[in-house]
C-alpha cells in the first residue's frame, strides 16, 4: 500500500512557492508531463518547460506575489482550493480570486493544474 498524500501540504508548498517567486522551484512542483490551464480557456502549459517560461514571464513583471489558499478540499489524489493572489508591480497591484484544481502523481508533483477565473476575479489597485 502506497502512503496518502498530504494534499493540505502540497498546496500549503505550492502557496509558499509561489509567493517566493523562485521560478525553479515553481517549475520543480509540476511533473515533466504536467498540464496547466491558468485560466481555463487560455492556452494550456504542456510540460514543465513550459509552465517555466510561463511562469518566469509573470515573475518578470512582478515586485512580489502572495498567494494565499483556503478552503482546501481533497481526495486521494486531487483537490481543491479558493485562492486569492495579489501581484505587485510597478504601476500597480492586481489581486485574482478564484478556484484551482490540482491532481498529482504518485510523487506528489502537480499533473494537472486548472484555475477557474476571469476578468470578473480581477482587481486593479
Amino acid at each position: 500500500m502506497t502512503e496518502a498524500l498530504d494534499l493540505n501540504a502540497l498546496v500549503e508548498r505550492y502557496a509558499a512557492v509561489t509567493s517566493s517567486m523562485d521560478v525553479d522551484a515553481y517549475a520543480a512542483l509540476f511533473s515533466e508531463d504536467c498540464v496547466r490551464e491558468d485560466p481555463i480557456g487560455q492556452p494550456a502549459c504542456h510540460g514543465r518547460a513550459e509552465v517555466h517560461a510561463s511562469w518566469a514571464g509573470v515573475v518578470a513583471t512582478a515586485k512580489s506575489v502572495t498567494f494565499t489558499p483556503s478552503d482546501i478540499h481533497g481526495v486521494a489524489n486531487q483537490v481543491a482550493y479558493h485562492f486569492t493572489v495579489k501581484v505587485e508591480m510597478e504601476a500597480a497591484t492586481v489581486t485574482i480570486s478564484g478556484i484551482e484544481t490540482f491532481l498529482f502523481n504518485a510523487s506528489g508533483e502537480i499533473a494537472e493544474m486548472r484555475a477557474y477565473w476571469n476578468n470578473d476575479d480581477v482587481a486593479f489597485g
